[in-house]
Order: structure tokens, then sequence, then C-alpha cells
């Protein structure tokens, strides 16, 4: 995004006044949606707004405040250098709007409300139900929304402020998050027991734990599409895994179907899996040593004041599994 320079009006005293008496709070969240978004068209769509409605709604700002914010594209926005301060100001007032629901249950003696939580689909992590159970017994008033969805979704959900929190992995990890460790996954390339490519895989060795991942890139693949973790897309980018696409699914139970159904070779975290292989239906294909892993976080704004929701589970989830933060730099 692009800052725009922009000659200097110091406001009058009555011009002030005037912005309070007029301000809307809905012209703030609007404007924060367009910059967000980098485009009117893209926040109209975002949101399931009109796009003449949004931009309306930022010419009522610039109106109200009194200096022109950005510049506005078909494409882009360009923010002024009286835009960017703005913004800033309007992030921070929302994270401000956003807590006073519980900062007023807190005061009352009680903490209530919802907790909006995005997080990636499936997710074995024993830690994550032990803390919804451990936060739910302590704090019986928060009702929980969960949204599941991608991992990149989730991480732009906690970014926006649609959700509370994200439980997701991310492998460019953000200076404006917070991230808990809350545990690792792990990936195996699994095949159906009694599937054409098994068979084939047996009668050159009886042993799956000596199968080397570029053998298998002849064979076709089921992919994950944008829920497919970048450490992951990397292991297979680098073996040659996935050029033959049998099949594509948008969630891990629907490519684990495609590969019990015999349609291909996939990936599944091991956890989710282990009921499968248990029972003979799913055979893991590679050594153990060579699997790709990653880490899990509990991911909230770095801004989220304290006494909410949000900030009592990660209290939660840091008393249960001794986590450490992870900074940026690391």
């Amino acid at each position: 995004m692009k800052v725009i320079t922009q000659n200097a009006v110091s406001p009058t005293e009555q011009t002030v006044k005037a912005f309070i008496r007029k301000v809307d709070w809905n012209l703030c969240r609007d404007f924060l949606a367009i910059v967000e978004y980098g485009g009117i068209g893209a926040a109209a769509r975002a949101t399931g707004r009109q796009q003449p409605s949004l931009s309306a709604s930022l010419k009522r700002f610039e109106n109200h405040i009194g200096f022109t914010l950005c510049s506005r594209s078909n494409r882009r926005i360009e923010l002024t250098p009286s835009g960017k301060a703005v913004f800033e100001l309007c992030r921070e007032m929302a994270c401000c709007v956003m807590a006073i629901p519980q900062h007023a249950a807190a005061a009352a003696g009680c903490v209530e409300g919802t907790l909006r939580v995005s997080m990636v689909a499936d997710l074995g992590i024993r830690a994550v139900d032990d803390a919804i159970i451990m936060f739910h017994e302590i704090y019986p008033s928060v009702s929980l929304h969960i949204d599941v969805a991608p991992w990149r979704d989730t991480i732009e959900a906690v970014v926006r402020g649609d959700a509370d929190i994200g439980i997701s992995c991310d492998n460019a990890p953000r200076d404006t998050l917070r991230y808990v460790p809350i545990g690792r996954e792990e990936q195996q390339l699994y095949c159906h027991a009694s599937s054409r490519i098994f068979q084939e895989l047996k009668s050159c060795s009886p042993d799956t734990t000596q199968y080397k991942p570029h053998i298998f890139s002849k064979y076709n693949f089921i992919l994950t599409g944008n829920d497919e973790p970048q450490e992951l897309f990397s292991f297979r980018k680098r073996h040659g895994l996935g050029r033959h696409v049998g099949g594509q699914a948008d969630t891990l139970s629907e490519a684990r179907r495609l590969i019990r159904l015999g349609v291909g070779i996939g990936f599944l975290p091991t956890d989710f899996a282990a009921g499968d292989v248990q029972n003979g239906q799913l055979v893991p294909l590679l050594p153990e040593a060579i699997l790709p892993r990653y880490p899990i976080y509990m991911i909230t704004r770095t801004e989220t004041p304290d006494g909410t929701a949000a900030s009592l589970i990660v209290n939660v989830i840091i008393s249960r599994t001794a986590g450490k933060e992870m900074q940026k730099s690391l």
C-alpha cells in the first residue's frame, strides 16, 4: 500500500467539536475494511456490502475529518499521510470497541459474551480440547462460536478482527500477532491397504519404512488445496510429489475419503489418520524420521486487551501447556 503526500491544515476548535458531534463508528469500521482489503471493491465483496455504499461511507468520513484519506482507483487505494494516521487510530478504536462488552462484564464480576474462534479443520491437538473444557468450567457464561477455515484465512480473520483467536499453523509469523504454541502436527503419506498402488509397492518391497519419497512422484495425488501447510507444500515440491493430481478436497475428511476409495495417495496428519491405520484401512508410506512437521499456535492480536475472553483463554492455554510466546524473529 503506497502512501501519498498531502498539504496539512490544522483543524480549528470548532471543527474538532463538529467532528465529535457527527462522527459515526460505522464510518471508521468501513474505512478499516477498505484499507485492510486493499480497495473498495475488494472490501465490498468480503463484507457483503454494496460498492457505492462503501464509497459513500468513505466520502462522508473524509468530510467529517476534513482531510482526504486516500486516493481511489479500480485496483487499489493509496493512503495519504492523514489516512495512514487515521487508519492506525481506527484500528486502536476497533480493539477498544470490541473490548467494551467484556470489560463491562468483568467490572460487574462476571465474564460473558461470545468468543469467536477461527481454526483449521479436523485438528487433533489435545491441548485445544483441554483448554476449551477448562475455559468453559471457569467462564460458563461465555459462548463459543467456531468457524472452520483454511489456515491462511484463519490468520486473516484474526488480523481483520473477525475472530478473537485463531488456531492454526503459520510459517511466517507477524509482529502484529501473538503466538502461543499449543502443539505440533506431523503429516504422513498414505494409501489404501487394498489399492493397486500398495499392491505394486509390496511386490517391490514389503517394508514400507524403506520407501523414499521420490518413488511416489509417478502416482496420482490427493491434494488439500488452500489448507495445505507451507511446510508440507515445500516437502512435496522438494521430492516431486503431486505432479499427477488424482483429486483435490477442501477438507481433510474428504481427502481421506478419496484416499480410502483408492483415487490416489495423499498426506494426512498422523493423529487424524491414526484410527484408519489401526483398523487396517490406511497404510503409512514414509519413514517417520523424514515426515514434515510444524507447530500449531493459538493466535491473537498483540493489542488484545486484558480481561477479554480471548486473553483469558490464552492464559488458560499457557497455564496448561507452559507455552512461550513466539516472536517473529524466532
